[in-house]
């Protein structure tokens, strides 16, 4: 039977542990920047967009009203920050634990193999959410017809890696280009959503755009909150002339406002030499 060297166990835990780090490292930094930029738009204070969890939460819990009719922030605290916490705190408890080669056969391959079934079926979960969350995310974003491509084909190779290895079973070498080309294209997928967004916050502090404002879901039903996310495009900003609910009937279709100057002089001239 195959022993594990207690040496040896030790050694890949450490190297488990250095990856995830980095990791989740960059998986920080990279949601702290965009969750800034995110912040700078909603009007919410900068700090903020650096606390783990959080800082997504708070775009979730922002978008409602606006853009989505819930707050799908506590959709995404309970999938993705409890299960992370909880893998985070049993990979602590692994590590600190005297592990010899005959206990880990004893005590612990069975609680690892339960583990390892939990994880993959989270996985699944957590893929199914994560495709969801594309759209919530980055739709409200992509104003442009190139950008929600993007999102689409994003959006389409995140539902082809839940099946990888039953499509490529039989071929590892496209297997390889379909996970080298995924990864590729996150990476462009990444820079389209940071450009987007910096480019929505430039056009906000121009002044040219508005952040839609949030409906009041005390005096609307739950028809109109529908009829007006609608009409919206489920888009963050606006150009001024449709500034807010205001500007939107109660069908909840915008009209633009402020279309001619509030002194026509041809119309007056026209009028007076009559």
């Amino acid at each position: 039977m195959f022993e594990i060297d207690e040496h040896l166990l030790s050694q890949i835990l450490a190297i488990g542990l250095i990856v995830l780090l980095i990791v989740v490292l960059i998986g920080y930094i990279i949601t702290a920047i965009f969750s800034k930029i995110m912040f700078d738009i909603l009007g919410v204070k900068a700090g903020l967009a650096f606390i783990p969890f959080y800082n997504t939460y708070r775009i979730y819990k922002e978008y409602k009203g606006r853009v989505w009719k819930r707050n799908w922030g506590v959709a995404y605290i309970i999938t993705f920050a409890i299960p992370m916490a909880v893998i985070g705190g049993f990979v602590f408890a692994l590590i600190n634990l005297p592990i010899t080669s005959g206990e880990f056969y004893k005590e612990f391959a069975p609680t690892l193999i339960l583990v390892l079934v939990v994880l993959i079926i989270a996985g699944l979960v957590l893929s199914v959410f994560n495709f969801i969350l594309l759209f919530i995310t980055y739709l409200p974003i992509f104003d442009t017809k190139g950008r929600r491509i993007v999102l689409y084909i994003e959006a389409g190779l995140t539902v082809l890696s839940m099946f990888t290895a039953f499509i490529f079973e039989d071929n590892t070498i496209l297997g390889n280009i379909f996970s080298i080309g995924q990864f590729i294209f996150s990476i462009v997928f990444m820079v389209v959503y940071f450009v987007a967004a910096t480019d929505i916050r430039a056009r906000v502090r121009s002044g040219k755009y508005v952040l839609q404002e949030k409906l009041d879901y005390n005096n609307l039903t739950s028809y109109e909150i529908d009829s007006i996310l609608k009409a919206r495009d489920r888009k963050l900003v606006v150009p001024v002339m449709y500034n807010g609910m205001d500007n939107y009937p109660m069908g909840g279709y915008p009209y633009p406002v402020n279309n001619y100057p509030m002194n026509n002089n041809e119309e007056v001239n026209r009028i007076e030499y009559v």
